[in-house]
């Protein structure tokens, strides 16, 4: 399997397992089927248009129903729609079960829909909202190797469960769609302290480099806002077409001003594309540039680092500012970036200098581990700071960093999770959190579980073994989640 067999923005990884399967004397395992299609009941209309009953509580950040209860979504973007394969769907787990998502009639092969999701009350109305990215969807007939256009889905919660909303692409920024591979990433916060969240969307294939498109910026509900790319004035960084700024991104209250900020990675920029992150406040107009080899960051920049492929914002030192973990899966690579062993680095907010050791998987990993190729922070053993969970799918495990008051994680007392589906199954290849403070859970994907058909975990409590829910392996389920 090429890296053109998957979503690009992830592809490498799930690439670089594969060539690691082979180069082990081991069959790569098959890309998930085409005869594991969706139920054909399963629909994105399946909502109705009667008015939702009942009221919305605002509650956990994935609470699509207001009940009160966290939901999940989980992305499985090779899944097959009525005979569209890789037309991608999302399985979403409420109280009452596991239901699933797609374009349905919409759907065409190759669009990859749930490569990408974000979870956040758009319109205010206490119920939490998805974002769903469509990063290989093209808007006329697919020319064959092109890149996509891509395009997000919105979908409004309401009592009654998830309602289809508006399709956004880069034509409701007022341009041309091209291969701009928009919905690569997606990410959801309050920017402007208006009580609703805005909608932050990676468009790393964007002519010129990249950019990131912000909606709903001071106003409710999703209005088409700045599109930002490393040549817009106040950000003012050179740039060039492989950069891939807004590959990644993640948001976080990083000056302590009460509203959130965005971190863009942009893993094939800098002088030797190494990787590079950027903070931008699109309020301020103010951006701050990080580099490995930057002041107050350790390390050297060197060729494929990927310094920015994974990003998780917390306050890990407890001075009441948000700090920014940053992972460079191919640190310490050696031939090529699929032999790599990873390492990742928290940055203090706001000034972006490094806080405590660079975490690499040396001590107990390999040259495959590609060791903070997804990163997550929430307290995880319940003692009233973050922690840091890191993914190295390679060797098909996570790696938990015990978060210490005043001084951020710790590699002591580090607590390494290992794959229950076998080790080319890309154990731990994204990480997300479901609940707040001492209710929160790890939610682990592993994307190449069952013959890349997929699976999710979930490990309520350290000293607990994953627990496996119940998403059928559609293609990829476990891709993405919010």
């Amino acid at each position: 399997m090429s890296p053109a067999d998957v979503p690009r923005h992830r592809s490498a990884r799930l690439a670089a397992t594969v060539a690691l399967v082979a180069a082990a004397g081991a069959s790569a395992p098959p890309v998930a089927s085409r005869h594991v299609p969706l139920p054909a009941a399963v629909r994105v209309t399946a909502a109705t248009g009667k008015a939702p009953t009942g009221e919305c509580r605002p509650g956990a950040p994935s609470d699509f129903d207001g009940d009160g209860t966290p939901d999940l979504a989980a992305g499985a973007p090779y899944a097959t729609v009525r005979g569209r394969f890789r037309a991608g769907a999302v399985g979403v787990r409420r109280a009452a079960g596991v239901t699933w998502l797609s374009r349905e009639g919409a759907a065409r092969a190759g669009d990859g829909f749930g490569a990408s999701l974000a979870a956040g009350d758009f319109d205010r109305d206490g119920c939490a909202d998805l974002a769903v990215g469509l990063p290989d969807a093209v808007p006329g007939r697919r020319a064959t190797g092109a890149e996509g256009g891509g395009a997000v889905q919105i979908f409004a919660g309401s009592p009654d469960g998830l309602r289809p909303g508006p399709l956004l692409t880069v034509r409701s920024l007022h341009r041309r769609s091209g291969t701009d591979r928009f919905g690569a990433s997606l990410a959801a916060a309050d920017l402007d302290r208006d009580r609703d969240d805005e909608l932050v969307v990676g468009a790393p294939g964007l002519a010129g480099g990249g950019g990131v498109a912000v909606f709903g910026l001071r106003g409710r509900g999703l209005r088409p806002g700045p599109l930002l790319t490393q040549r817009t004035s106040w950000i003012g960084q050179r740039a060039s077409e492989t950069d891939g700024f807004g590959t990644v991104l993640a948001a976080g209250d990083f000056d302590g001003d009460r509203r959130a900020e965005i971190a863009a990675g942009a893993p094939g920029d800098g002088s030797r594309g190494a990787g590079t992150v950027t903070v931008l406040d699109p309020l301020e107009r103010s951006a701050r540039y990080v580099v490995q080899d930057g002041s107050g960051v350790a390390g050297t920049a060197e060729r494929a680092d990927g310094f920015g492929s994974a990003l998780a914002a917390a306050d890990f030192d407890g001075d009441g500012r948000d700090d920014l973990a940053v992972g460079s899966p191919g640190e310490n690579r050696e031939e090529t970036a699929a032999y790599a062993e990873g390492a990742v680095q928290v940055l203090a907010g706001p000034s972006m200098r490094q806080l405590g050791p660079t975490f690499t998987g040396r001590s107990r990993g390999g040259p495959f581990d590609h060791f903070g190729d997804a990163l997550a922070a929430a307290d995880l053993t319940g003692d009233g700071v973050p922690d840091l969970a890191v993914g190295a799918p390679g060797r098909s495990a996570v790696r938990i960093l015990r978060g210490a008051r005043g001084t951020g994680p710790t590699g002591r007392g580090a607590l390494t999770i290992g794959s229950p589906f076998g080790p080319s199954a890309r154990f731990g290849d994204t990480l997300s959190v479901t609940g707040r403070g001492r209710r929160a859970t790890l939610v682990i994907g592993a994307p190449g579980a069952y013959a890349f058909g997929g699976a999710v975990t979930v490990l309520p409590a350290l000293a607990s073994r994953p627990a496996s829910l119940p998403f059928p392996a559609r293609g990829l389920t476990g891709f993405a989640f919010p």
